[in-house]
């Protein structure tokens, strides 16, 4: 069985990009405002300007890309996820600002209780792989925020899970209660549990915030994505081969901080970059564009022998509506089939993924397993070729009691729960619903019957006292 693949870009244009890149990054440079990072360039040789700006030789960014693993594995409390060539995972979407309501379907700010919520419909949905910090809740300090939506991930699921890499003591904070429930800091640094966050914010600049973070993730060996936000046509260059050029500098570059903060750290190459709509003046992630960036950036990872993070199945609609399924299902597929390993946003977003929507993320689950069907393509050997069981029905007969037919059923189709296939008069005697109503039936379904598994006592109790301990000093802090 073939996995099924497309291809954006020839050999040829992926060494272009490269060569261009490599132009970018050691003549024109990129401003780092993190002064640890800025050491870490001197000490390697690296030119440091006045103004923060870096212009790093094409052999020390060599050097950087093969001490990236080309593969690692990311541990949840009983889940694991084995990103390599050739798999690819799903994920909820990501700290969205707004969320529809279950009950009333109006626009409102998130609580704790909502990423508590989405914590567990994530766990319980079967093609979600990974769950994000869903939503940012409004109801907790900022100060706390980090704490919070750690301890709520770790008892609400056992899949992996986010961390937070924004500033280097929210991203220690984040370490020092994970090493708890990994049972110690050299076990987190043997089987690591963190998938951090790094945004180099277009064109060309690595925040203090972040690349603290980075740097904290590096050193204890935590997996952190590398990932521009660059719009192009405003922040980036308006042709895509452009935009893929400053992206790629933006990511090695933060793959250099990374590697020789400490060589080996896992390294996912990123994108969340999309066109701007120019007659909106909005991020139009749903645009056709927007796949096409996800399959370039899958083949430019793979070029580097690193693996790599597309957003898939994002939509610039503010409800469950055709146009969210349109884009969605083409973001989706575009990133799965050109190999991006790692699809983050895949499920319950909205709104550019200013939204979150508990009946969009049951939808979502939906498609996710339809593009794992069709990644699987078909099986094609003896028994598949089913030429017995064709001489056996010949002409005019049916194959439906056949005992190849029963075998196959499960193993060859995807069979959904939420799509309705009834025929018009049952659908009519059903309740005639739509599917966004029957998703919500079933996010309702599941948050009131599903329950994770819970934390280990002894594990509860320390995390617990840990974020005690955190929150007096933090709170004194402010």
């Amino acid at each position: 069985m073939s996995i099924m693949r497309i291809r954006i870009l020839n050999r040829g244009d992926i060494c272009r990009i490269d060569v261009a890149t490599m132009e970018v990054l050691e003549k024109i440079g990129i401003k780092i405002f993190e002064d640890e990072a800025l050491r870490i360039m001197r000490r390697i040789g690296v030119e440091v300007g006045d103004n923060k700006t870096v212009r790093i030789p094409e052999y020390i960014v060599r050097e950087a890309i093969k001490k990236a693993p080309s593969s690692f594995i990311l541990f949840g409390r009983k889940h694991r996820l084995k990103i390599e060539p050739g798999n690819t995972y799903f994920s909820m979407q990501g700290t969205s600002i707004h969320i529809l309501d279950l009950e009333t379907g109006l626009r409102r700010e998130p609580t704790l209780r909502d990423l508590e919520n989405f914590c567990r419909l994530a766990d319980a949905l079967e093609n979600i792989h990974h769950v994000s910090i869903a939503v940012e809740p409004k109801d907790v300090k900022i100060e706390l925020l980090h704490v919070y939506e750690l301890l709520t991930m770790f008892r609400n699921t056992t899949k992996t899970i986010d961390g937070n890499t924004y500033g280097g003591r929210t991203a220690m904070d984040t370490v020092r209660l994970t090493s708890i429930v990994a049972g110690g800091i050299e076990e987190l640094m043997k089987k690591p549990m963190l998938l951090g966050f790094h945004n180099p914010v277009s064109p060309l600049q690595h925040s203090k915030e972040l690349t603290e973070g980075l740097i904290v993730y590096a050193k204890y060996r935590q997996p952190v994505i590398i990932a521009p936000e660059a719009q192009a046509g405003a922040t980036a260059p308006a042709t895509l081969a452009g935009l893929l050029v400053q992206q790629n500098a933006e990511v090695l570059s933060g793959l250099v901080i990374a590697e020789f903060t400490n060589p080996g750290t896992p390294i996912l190459y990123g994108t969340v970059s999309a066109p701007l709509d120019m007659r909106t003046g909005n991020i139009a992630l749903g645009a056709i564009e927007t796949g096409l960036i996800n399959a370039a950036t899958a083949e430019i990872a793979s070029y580097y022998n690193l693996p790599s993070r597309g957003t898939g199945g994002v939509t610039d609609s503010k409800i469950p509506d055709i146009q969210a399924g349109i884009e969605k299902a083409l973001t989706l597929l575009m990133a799965a089939m050109a190999g991006i390993n790692f699809i983050y946003d895949a499920s319950g977003s909205l709104e550019s993924t200013l939204t979150a929507s508990y009946e969009q993320a049951v939808i979502d689950n939906e498609i996710c397993g339809m593009v794992n069907r069709a990644l699987c393509g078909i099986e094609v050997n003896d028994e598949t070729l089913a030429l017995d069981v064709i001489s056996e029905v010949g002409s005019g007969g049916h194959y439906l009691s056949k005992k190849h037919t029963i075998k196959y059923l499960k193993r060859e189709y995807y069979i959904p729960k939420i799509i309705d296939r009834d025929r018009r008069e049952k659908w009519i005697r059903m309740g005639g619903r739509d599917l966004w109503r029957t998703a919500r039936e079933e996010a309702m379904r599941i948050l009131a019957e599903h329950r994770p598994e819970p934390l280990d006592k002894d594990v509860e109790n320390e995390l617990v006292k840990l974020v005690g301990e955190m929150e007096k000093k933090l709170t004194r802090n402010h």
